[in-house]
């Protein structure tokens, strides 16, 4: 009787131990991966990208910048005018045409000074944000690319108006023949601005 119980027992250990073992195969075991990793490393624009080795970019995004903070301008203001200067002439004194553009693409008729004079491309910086300040322009200082066309539209500084200097003095303006076509270059500005703006804030 009791080899009996011995061997049912041995039976019902060993066949236990055999069915707990299927399931232990070691190929079934999921070995679990890494977690994907990421990029999230935000590519930073550099605004002077097409500069040239004079550095006249960089000086001109100096000038604007220093002469909103001497006026306290709001920081909308001072990326406005960073976006017309940009959008206008890339930063950049033009001489070409009737005697050369300034830094936010007017006629050099306009000054009878020449196009890289101090004096001139300071006042053409304090011209523009003269402008800003109006009521009508100050309206739209929330939206920095609608602040700056607004400010250039409505410029009537010794009766000069945009669309009539640009279509008047060089035919090849086509960016800048429309207040579609001018919003459109003025707001691929936009990030160029920014980036300047806060590289020498």
């Amino acid at each position: 009787m009791n080899y009996r119980v011995t061997t049912a027992l041995t039976t019902l250990i060993l066949a236990t131990a055999v069915i707990a073992g299927c399931g232990n195969n070691p190929d079934d075991n999921t070995v679990s991966q890494p977690a994907p990793t990421i990029d999230t490393t935000t590519q930073v624009l550099d605004p002077f990208v097409d500069d040239t080795a004079d550095g006249q970019q960089k000086e001109t995004v100096t000038r604007i910048i220093d002469l909103g903070n001497q006026r306290k301008a709001p920081e909308n203001t001072i990326i406005a005018a960073l976006i017309a200067s940009r959008a206008e002439g890339s930063w950049r004194v033009h001489h070409s045409g009737s005697g050369g553009r300034n830094l936010f693409g007017w006629s050099q008729m306009w000054d009878n000074r020449p196009a890289l004079d101090d004096g001139a491309v300071t006042d053409a910086i304090e011209n523009f944000y003269a402008g800003a300040d109006s009521p009508e322009n100050a309206a739209k200082k929330d939206d920095p690319v609608d602040y700056a066309v607004s400010i250039q539209l409505s410029d009537r500084l010794g009766g000069r108006v945009y669309f009539e200097d640009r279509t008047a003095y060089d035919a090849n303006l086509p960016d800048f023949r429309t207040e579609d076509t001018v919003r459109n270059t003025y707001t691929e500005a936009l990030p160029y601005a920014r980036a300047a703006f806060d590289q020498f804030s």
